[in-house]
């Protein structure tokens, strides 16, 4: 576990804007057959854009944020300011993948997006091609004329457009983008359908035979935690 405070700041975190859970399950079903294993979640908070990857196995989630209250949640913790981040920082780290929801608005500092700075910053720590998931506000694609151009030159590989109601949960109406960097994806871009986000997921009643009757009395003391457990094992965040 590796803990930095030297760019610890004050962060109000009425200001943070979680990662929905149906965006980030969108990411990892989009990314599941690819062979990323460690995993940075840059400006990370409580890790609810990174979260499904552990679903992988032997997958490393990588935590990065000034805020350090769910630290504990990570494989491994930077905490400081990414973009004051060096190479340093993760020199005995192997990264596979970027994820990244930074705040959408104005750097004032920087004179530039949080978003463009964020994917600056990453290809200046890991190279140019390094995968890269980044969210960012639907203005970072269209308040320049030839930012579509300059992000293509960055391998902008697909484009994934969020209604305006996905980040509603947080209280806030805005339009999103999901960019993808340096993937090889069939799919150039897409619309997340906002249905998504009001859908129930149900569940059918599971029928077993005789056999697995008996092979259950046999040999499972504890039916309903042993359930409980299977679930756990393949969903982390499951609630025991």
């Amino acid at each position: 576990m590796r803990n930095n405070t030297d760019g610890k700041k004050k962060v109000e975190k009425k200001s943070i804007v979680l990662t929905p859970e149906f965006v980030s399950d969108d990411i990892y079903q989009t990314l599941k057959r690819y062979p990323f294993k460690n995993i940075l979640d840059a400006g990370c908070f409580d890790g609810s854009m990174s979260k499904y990857f552990r679903r992988k196995k032997n997958s490393k989630i990588i935590g990065l944020d000034v805020i350090d209250d769910y630290e504990s949640k990570f494989d491994t913790f930077i905490h400081k300011d990414f973009l004051e981040c060096t190479k340093e920082d993760f020199e005995d780290l192997k990264i596979d993948l970027v994820v990244s929801n930074p705040p959408f608005g104005m750097n004032k500092q920087h004179g530039a997006l949080y978003p463009d700075l964020f994917l600056k910053k990453i290809f200046e720590l890991f190279g140019d091609k390094m995968p890269v998931v980044l969210i960012a506000g639907h203005w970072f694609l269209s308040n320049n004329s030839s930012r579509i151009q300059y992000l293509n030159s960055l391998n902008m590989t697909k484009n994934t457009t969020l209604h305006k109601n996905a980040f509603a949960g947080c209280g806030v109406s805005v339009e999103a983008n999901i960019l993808y960097f340096n993937i090889r994806l069939k799919d150039k871009s897409s619309i997340l359908d906002v249905k998504k986000i009001e859908k129930k997921q149900k569940f059918k009643t599971v029928a077993f035979s005789d056999a697995q009757m008996v092979y259950m009395k046999d040999n499972i003391d504890n039916f309903s935690g042993t359930i409980k457990q299977l679930i756990k094992s393949e969903y982390p965040d499951f609630p025991i």
